[in-house]
């Protein structure tokens, strides 16, 4: 038994209910010659019912022959608050039976304190049953300041991602449609997705995705969303800023940790994509002019792990093309007969569903993940995507 919890458990309350004077009188002494003070002792069940609203036993000990209501009909009556559903009753009786042994743990009983008592026992019953409470007590405790400050902590990571307002602005300034969508394996994760405007006619995009997930890859995540928000000219030339985040990252993150990322400029003065990839899922466009879907090239050393220069990449990017980034977890999540999504049943979903808005791309390709999958998550899911629109609108 942990001596941290000794005080405590000798503090608990305990109410004895016994119609017997002398057995009350034996039960008090028993259990104050092992140090426990706080005692009430009542006569009848209807009593023990009166009192406990005010004396919030933490224990209480039942004999099964009382007067009026028995032992048996108390124990069902007390188990039916719900507040006192984990409260440990040790019914004292002579019962030898199995089936009354059995009907008293249907009605509620936790353990037996058998007739004749021995002080020495019923002390030892007392104190394991006290201990279970208040380690279960600690551990309700425990429980829910872990899952306020995960709550925090989530609400932090959707912080990080681009406002409703930020994306609306661009949207204006860039004449973008863009959509997206971000869920955690767990309450926190190690994915996240942005965007911002560098110039009037440019929208940086990235996706960041790191290894691992829950709170060591979210506390990561929010380091790199720190080094994102510093201004510096780097960011409009994605290779280099990617070099320059990778230098960073170097100096940050634990060996055996890493990113993978996509990092794009898109240019709606020069009809252009500029981007550079660190071992990130492969981005996918789909072509307005042909409807057809293309697959870009997101090989290269993840960020985190070692020197590397990362060079920028060029492609036309024209008013009704799509770009689609995603997490791994879209394509590394097996269905139940172990067959994953592939790139190519990406790009004909895309294809099929040529000249949609951003919102209906993001809805099929959830619906199409969540078919293959069902509830199969086992690591961070984010999705972004990102339409030119073809004309301004009115």
């Amino acid at each position: 038994m942990s001596t941290a919890l000794i005080p405590q458990i000798l503090n608990s309350s305990i109410l004895i209910v016994e119609d017997n004077e002398i057995n009350r009188l034996f039960l008090e002494k028993a259990l104050r010659a092992g140090g426990f003070n706080q005692l009430l002792s009542v006569a009848s069940a209807e009593e023990a019912l009166e009192k406990m609203n005010d004396f919030k036993p933490e224990l209480i000990i039942l004999d099964i022959m009382l007067p009026g209501m028995n032992g048996f009909e108390c124990c069902e009556t007390i188990r039916r608050q719900e507040s006192y559903n984990d409260l440990p009753i040790l019914i004292q009786t002579s019962m030898t039976e199995p089936e009354l042994r059995v009907k008293a743990f249907a009605k509620g009983a936790t353990d037996f304190v058998s007739k004749p008592v021995y002080p020495d026992e019923l002390r030892a019953r007392v104190m394991v049953h006290l201990e279970k409470r208040h380690s279960l007590k600690a551990l309700q405790i425990y429980k829910a300041r872990i899952e306020t400050e995960l709550e925090h902590a989530r609400q932090l990571q959707q912080a990080i991602l681009p406002s409703l307002e930020d994306i609306t602005g661009i949207e204006r300034q860039c004449q973008l449609d863009i959509d997206s969508y971000f869920h955690p394996s767990s309450e926190i994760g190690g994915d996240f997705w942005g965007m911002k405007n560098l110039f009037p006619h440019q929208a940086a995009l990235w996706m960041v995705d790191f290894s691992g997930h829950g709170v060591a890859a979210a506390l990561n995540a929010f380091r790199l969303q720190a080094h994102l928000k510093e201004y510096t000219t780097m960011a409009a030339r994605p290779g280099e800023y990617l070099s320059h985040l990778n230098d960073k990252l170097l100096h940050l993150l634990l060996r055996g940790q890493f990113a993978t990322m996509f990092y794009g400029i898109i240019d709606t003065q020069s009809n252009q994509l500029f981007y550079a990839c660190a071992c990130a899922p492969h981005p996918i466009i789909l072509r307005s002019a042909s409807g057809k879907a293309e697959q870009l090239d997101g090989s290269g050393v993840p960020l985190g792990i070692g020197l590397h220069l990362y060079y920028t990449q060029g492609i036309p990017f024209s008013p009704g093309d799509l770009l689609l980034l995603y997490s791994d977890a879209f394509i590394e999540t097996p269905d139940a007969n172990g067959t994953y999504i592939s790139e190519k049943n990406i790009m004909a979903l895309l294809e099929e569903h040529a000249g949609a808005t951003a919102g209906t791309i993001r809805k099929k390709l959830l619906d199409y993940f969540c078919h293959h999958t069902g509830d199969a998550l086992r690591d961070d899911l984010t999705l972004a995507i990102c339409v030119r629109q073809k004309s301004r609108p009115l």
